[in-house]
């Protein structure tokens, strides 16, 4: 039986997911801080741990916690960044889902935005824009699904919240995000 055993594995195909640390952003509820796992490249401005941080309770949609990043009227905004466990490797395409909301109270941040995904080689430093959601105006938990495809080899990921596409004027706004599942390669016929 061990012999039959130790030739099958050789066969066995590697999962190919690269996945986040603390994918549903856990960690003790508060302002002005990052989750476990993840960091903020803007200095002085860092996401908030829902629900509890500015007495919100906006309800997670996965775990105990979700993150809250919000833009400013003098055109600051947070984000969230993840050194990968392995690049994601130029000219090749991967695919993962995160689920979004709005909150219709967020201490006059109260606006809809939308989520840019940005990749990079450097802590704090992202080159690439990957992906963009929609405007995000609803306050139920959607998941949406992102296909990242960079131009060059990218080994951080970066969630920034942005306003509204074609705003000219900058407001109050916020975006919350849970439960990322691991990147995959894409799926093309």
């Amino acid at each position: 039986m061990l012999k039959y055993l130790l030739l099958l594995i050789p066969f066995v195909q590697p999962a190919n997911k690269i996945h986040f640390r603390n994918p549903s952003f856990e960690d003790a509820p508060g302002s002005g801080k990052s989750p476990k796992g993840w960091y903020s490249g803007y200095k002085g401005s860092t996401p908030d741990i829902m629900p509890g941080a500015w007495e919100i309770q906006f309800p997670p949609q996965e775990g105990k916690t979700c993150v809250g990043l919000i833009v400013r009227e003098d055109g600051t905004r947070e984000d969230i960044s993840q050194a990968l466990a392995e690049p994601l490797v130029a000219g090749n395409c991967y695919a993962f889902t995160v689920y979004l909301a709005h909150a219709p109270k967020y201490v006059g941040y109260n606006k809809p935005t939308r989520l840019r995904i940005w990749g990079g080689t450097e802590k704090g430093a992202p080159s690439q824009l990957l992906a963009a959601s929609p405007l995000i105006d609803h306050t139920d938990w959607r998941q949406y699904k992102f296909e990242l495809s960079p131009k060059s080899n990218v080994t951080q990921l970066t969630f920034e919240v942005y306003y509204a596409p074609g705003v000219i004027f900058k407001y109050k706004g916020n975006l919350l995000l849970d439960n990322c599942s691991p990147l995959e390669k894409c799926i093309r016929a």
